[in-house]
């Protein structure tokens, strides 16, 4: 596909230009101190984007060189309605099988590092919600403890014991410290990827691993979710994008230009299903024109994409170089 085509267009790209940009942008700065509201090149890279697709106020760009979308804007002034209450009552109802998930990618992780002596390990999760994946490494005798930025998901995964810190991955951490970072469906969600992959590979020793899952562009739902945009003009969008939420998705090549540029090496990679009962609860978040399609194709998608082992997310294992 050529690079116009591609682009959408000079006049596809001014469309979606808001008329308040550098307006909203500098006082969304102002107020957070951190991330650019209007970022028009890519977090990794520093490369600009090119439009990819468009929902309603915002539109997906996606850079060039390592595939990585995410949504300009990054997150809107009037934030919407906190769902974390709701999304935690939908892992608390699946917490066994969040349980069985996380005990066996521990396992697979143990294996794939070589690591014999567990009792030696030490283990940051950073994301850590509701602390199952704390409870897991505790069953293994592993040391492990988190951060988490929602005071009260921390209050829950601190119940029985103080092993989870209110913040986030920062220089609270010493350099060299950990064995293996986790990141559980998170780096999507940040509005700069580069800096938490550069603390996680600052923290972690001489060939640690950071273990990462997240949504990924390599799977037959974002497949699928492309065809119905483009085969209905943009108004289909399904591509689980949006700011304030998903405001990342990563590919496999982006991946690989993260070992290039930042000193990590894929020691693992493999696509992974959201369970059944997580997937289908999170969809009350969409527009409600959005989650009537949603609900109506996932079935389907979902079992073909497990037959087939595509599935939506991706299991990654990094290790410090």
């Amino acid at each position: 596909m050529n690079d116009a085509r591609e682009d959408g267009g000079q006049e596809n790209r001014d469309r979606y230009l808001f008329p308040d940009r550098a307006a909203a942008g500098a006082q969304f700065v102002s107020e957070t101190g951190n991330c650019p509201y209007f970022p028009e090149s890519c977090d990794l890279c520093q490369r600009p984007g090119v439009f990819y697709a468009h929902a309603g106020r915002y539109r997906v760009l996606r850079c060039r060189r390592c595939g990585l979308l995410w949504t300009d804007p990054l997150a809107y002034q009037d934030t919407p309605r906190d769902t974390s209450d709701r999304v935690a009552q939908i892992y608390l109802a699946h917490a066994e099988a969040q349980a069985k998930r996380f005990r066996h990618q521990l396992d697979l992780t143990i294996s794939k590092a070589g690591w014999s002596d567990t009792d030696r390990l030490r283990v940051l999760e950073v994301g850590t919600g509701l602390g199952f994946f704390l409870d897991v490494c505790e069953e293994r005798g592993i040391a492990a403890e988190g951060c988490d930025i929602d005071a009260r998901r921390v209050e829950y995964a601190n119940r029985r014991r103080q092993r989870v810190r209110l913040g986030t991955l920062d220089a609270s951490y010493d350099a060299a410290a950990f064995d293996a970072v986790f990141a559980f469906n998170l780096i999507e969600h940040l509005a700069h990827p580069r800096d938490f992959l550069s603390q996680a590979r600052r923290v972690l020793k001489p060939g640690g691993v950071l273990a990462l899952e997240t949504p990924i562009q390599e799977s037959l739902f974002h497949a699928l979710a492309r065809v119905a945009y483009l085969a209905s003009g943009g108004r289909v969008f399904l591509l689980a994008v949006n700011p304030g939420g998903h405001n990342h998705k990563f590919s496999r090549r982006t991946f690989k230009t993260i070992c290039d540029d930042m000193g990590f090496a894929i020691a693992y990679q493999r696509n992974v299903a959201s369970p059944w009962g997580e997937i289908w609860g999170k969809s009350f978040m969409m527009p409600r024109g959005r989650r009537l399609i949603y609900r109506l194709a996932l079935p389907i998608a979902w079992v073909v994409a497990r037959l087939a082992g595509g599935g939506n997310r991706l299991f990654i294992l990094l290790r410090k170089r």
